[in-house]
C-alpha cells in the first residue's frame, strides 16, 4: 500500500483525490496542538514539545494494515481496527505518562491508571506500536525527530492538571482538523476565525454603559458607593494575575464593576478571554442581557457565547451550516473572547476525563473567571473546588475573581486546599456593609409559634407588594394556593422552564416599578442575584447566606431608608409550622443545607444571639463552624495523599 490515510473523502477511484493523507492528519494536528499548549502556557517549551508529541502518536494505529483495509470498506474485525492504543504505548515506554494519557483519552475519555496498562499491553497496543513504527517513520519522518521526555511534574496535582491541559490541546487540535478536512470534502467554506478580545475598547463600552445606568438610580448615595466599588476593582485590576475576592453586599454594582475589572486586567497583562461564571439559570438570563448591553453587542454576536445546558446557538432557526457548526464549536471549544456560563459547565470543563467537556480547557488558561455567587457552591465540593481553582490561577495563569455579599472561608485553617494569598478588592476602608445597610431582620425566638401558610399570607398582606422566599415547592405550591385567591399573586420555582420564569419576573418588575399589588412566593432560585426589590420580604427558617442572600432582594435601592439613613426595608424569619410537622416534607433534604440552619440556630438563634447579616465576621464564624460539620471533599476527588 503506497498511501496511507487518516481520513476518507467522497471520491473511490483510484489516487482518493480528497482522502486525507495520514501524515497530513499528524503533522497538521501536532502544530495546531503545539499552538494551543503555547498559547496556553507561553513559553514551557517541554510541555509544548509534549503537546506536539501527542498530536504526532495519536493515530499511530491508523498505520496498521487493517485500519487502511477498513477505511477502503474491506470487510475487518472491528478490534483490528483500534488505534489509538499504538501512540499511547509507544509514550509511555519513553516514559511519558501525560502524552500517554492523552493519546489513550482522545476517544472516549482519560483513563485511569489500570486501565491504560491495560491498553498499552494489550494486543492493538504495544504489538502494533512495534510492527508499524519502521513505515510510519519513513512516511512520516517528523516521527524521528520526536521528542519524547515527560515535562516536569512536582505533584499529583499538578500532573493532573498538566495531563488535562495536554488532553484539551490534542482534542480540540484533532478535532478541528478532522472537520476541516470534512468541510473541504463537502464544499463546505471553513469556519471563521473566533473573534478576540478587544478589551480596550470595551472597557470603554462598558464604563459609559455603567454612566448612563447611574443616572437612573434614584438615591445618590447608593450610585456613589457603586462608583467607589468601580474605582476599587479599577484600581485592583493592575495587580498582577492570581486570586481575588470581591465582596459587596447586594446592590453594590459588582457585576459591572467585576466586569471592568476583567477587561482592564486583561487588557494589562495579555489575558485572553472574560469567563462569567454564574450558579444558575435565573442569574445567568438575568445578567447575560447586561453584559451584552455593557458591551454594545447583540444577541447573535459571536463575540460573547452563553453557554449552559439550555442554550441554542445563536441565530435564526435557519441560519446557514457554516455558521451553526461555528457556534457549536464555541460550546465545545470556548474560543468566544467572552463566555458566560454555568458553574455545572465550568466545573466539568476543569474536572471530566470527556474528550467534549475538556477539549475546552486549554482556552480557560490565562482568562479572566468571574466566579459569581461563589456562596452556593456545595460544601462536600469545597475542597477539590478550592484546589482546582488555586491550579488554575497557578498553572494555568488565569486570575479568579470570588464575587458574593457572602464570602465563605475558602481559606478555612482546617482545609489543606484552602485558597491562599486571595486578595479583596474592596478595601475595608469603604465600609461597604455598614453604608449600604438597607434592611432590619426580625429573627425568630426560640419559644416562638411557628406560622401557618395562612398566618403567612396575612403578613404579606399587610404591605402592597411582599415576597416570600421558602424552602421547597411544595411549601411554595401550598402558600401560593392561599395567596392566589385574592389576585395579584405569583409563583416561581425550578419547575418552571426558564422562559416562563423570565416572563413572571418581568411582569413582577413591572408591577413593582408601577406600585400596583404584587405578592410574589420563591424557592431559593431568586435569592442569588436575581433583580428584584420588594418593601418587604419573609423567610423560612434555612441557612444563614440564603437569609442574607433573600435580605437582598429588600429595599435594594434603599428608598425606604429614613432620612437619617436608618434601613428602611423589613426582613420576616419564621419557621413554617408545615415543616415543624413534618421536616422531611418541607426540608430539602440536602445535608448541608440542613447542617446551615442547625449551625444557624445553635450558635446564633438558640444562643440569644442574632446574627448581623452586615457583619463579615459573624458570617465567617458560621462558615467556619459549617465546614466542620461534616466532610469537605464528599466525594472523595482528591487524592488521598493531597487531602
Amino acid at each position: 500500500m503506497d498511501s496511507f490515510f487518516a481520513h476518507t473523502g467522497l471520491s473511490t477511484t483510484t489516487g482518493h483525490g480528497d482522502w486525507q493523507l495520514l501524515r497530513e492528519h499528524l503533522e497538521q494536528v501536532a502544530q495546531l496542538a503545539r499552538d494551543h499548549m503555547a498559547a496556553a502556557r507561553p513559553g514551557d517549551a517541554p510541555l509544548s514539545d509534549a503537546a506536539y508529541a501527542a498530536g504526532l502518536l495519536h493515530d499511530l494505529g491508523k498505520y496498521r494494515p487493517e485500519f487502511q483495509s477498513y477505511l477502503h470498506s474491506l470487510p475487518v474485525p472491528r478490534e483490528l481496527t483500534y488505534h489509538k492504543q499504538a501512540g499511547a504505548a509507544k509514550a509511555s515506554s519513553a516514559g511519558n505518562g501525560p502524552v500517554a494519557f492523552a493519546i489513550a483519552g482522545h476517544h472516549g475519555g482519560i483513563p485511569d491508571r489500570a486501565d491504560l496498562a491495560d491498553l498499552i499491553k494489550g494486543p492493538s497496543g504495544q504489538p502494533v506500536a512495534a510492527a508499524v513504527w519502521t513505515k510510519a517513520a519513513k512516511d512520516c519522518p517528523s516521527l524521528l525527530k520526536l521528542s519524547l521526555a515527560s515535562p516536569p511534574l512536582p505533584n499529583k496535582l499538578t500532573a493532573d492538571v498538566l495531563t488535562r491541559l495536554l488532553f484539551s490541546c490534542l482534542v480540540d487540535a484533532d478535532w478541528t482538523d478532522t472537520c476541516a478536512h470534512d468541510d473541504k470534502v463537502h464544499g463546505r467554506a471553513p469556519l471563521p476565525e473566533p473573534p478576540t478580545l478587544d478589551a480596550v475598547a470595551w472597557r470603554r463600552h462598558v464604563l459609559a454603559y455603567i454612566v448612563e445606568r447611574a443616572k437612573d438610580c434614584k438615591e445618590p448615595y447608593i450610585a456613589g458607593i457603586r462608583n467607589e466599588v468601580l474605582k476599587a476593582c479599577l484600581a485592583a485590576a493592575e495587580q498582577k494575575p492570581g486570586l481575588f475576592s470581591l465582596t459587596v453586599p447586594t446592590g453594590g454594582g459588582k457585576t459591572l464593576s467585576g466586569l471592568a475589572f476583567a477587561l482592564k486586567h486583561a487588557e494589562l497583562y495579555g489575558l485572553r478571554r472574560v469567563i462569567y461564571v454564574a450558579p444558575y439559570l435565573s442569574i445567568l438570563d438575568q445578567n447575560a442581557a447586561v453584559v451584552r448591553k455593557a458591551l454594545g453587542v447583540e444577541r447573535d454576536d459571536p463575540a460573547v457565547f452563553e453557554h449552559h445546558s439550555l442554550a441554542e446557538p445563536p441565530g435564526d432557526e435557519d441560519m446557514n451550516e457554516t455558521a451553526r457548526a461555528a457556534a457549536a464549536r464555541r460550546a465545545e471549544n470556548w474560543d468566544a473572547p467572552v463566555v458566560l456560563t454555568t458553574n455545572v459547565q465550568f466545573f466539568e470543563s476543569l474536572l471530566s476525563n470527556k474528550p467534549g467537556r475538556c477539549r475546552k480547557l486549554h482556552n480557560i488558561a490565562r482568562s479572566v473567571i468571574l466566579l459569581d455567587e461563589c456562596q452556593t457552591l456545595p460544601p462536600e465540593f469545597v475542597a477539590p473546588t478550592c484546589s482546582i481553582l488555586g491550579q488554575v490561577a497557578d498553572i494555568l495563569g488565569s486570575t479568579i475573581v470570588l464575587c458574593t455579599a457572602t464570602q465563605p472561608a475558602f481559606d478555612h485553617a482546617d482545609m489543606p486546599e484552602r485558597l491562599r494569598d486571595v486578595t479583596e478588592i474592596a478595601p475595608p476602608g469603604l465600609d461597604l456593609f455598614a453604608r449600604l445597610r438597607r434592611v432590619r431582620v426580625e429573627w425568630p425566638k426560640r419559644d416562638d409559634a411557628p406560622l401557618t401558610w395562612q398566618q403567612v399570607a396575612e403578613r404579606m398582606r399587610e404591605k402592597t407588594a411582599a415576597l416570600c422566599v421558602v424552602n421547597s415547592k411544595r411549601a411554595a405550591r401550598e402558600l401560593f394556593a392561599v395567596l392566589k385567591d385574592k389576585g395579584n399573586a405569583f409563583h416561581l420555582s425550578t419547575s418552571m422552564c426558564p422562559a416562563h420564569r423570565m416572563a413572571k419576573l418581568d411582569e413582577v418588575r413591572r408591577r413593582l416599578k408601577s406600585g400596583e399589588p404584587c405578592f410574589l412566593v420563591s424557592t431559593q432560585l431568586i435569592e442569588a442575584g436575581v433583580d428584584v426589590d420588594f418593601p418587604i420580604v419573609l423567610r423560612e427558617l434555612a441557612p444563614l447566606e440564603a437569609i442574607i442572600q433573600a435580605a437582598g432582594r429588600c429595599n435594594r435601592e434603599g428608598l425606604l431608608n429614613g432620612v437619617d439613613g436608618s434601613p428602611g426595608g423589613r426582613v420576616v424569619v419564621f419557621r413554617s409550622a408545615a415543616a415543624v410537622a413534618e421536616p422531611k416534607k418541607y426540608y430539602p433534604p440536602d445535608r448541608w443545607y440542613q447542617a446551615g440552619r442547625s449551625v444557624l440556630e445553635t450558635t446564633f438563634l438558640n444562643a440569644g444571639r442574632e446574627p448581623r447579616i452586615d457583619a463579615v465576621e459573624d458570617m465567617r464564624e458560621y462558615f467556619e463552624r459549617l465546614y466542620r460539620t461534616g466532610s469537605l471533599d464528599g466525594k472523595q476527588i482528591q487524592p488521598a495523599p493531597e487531602r
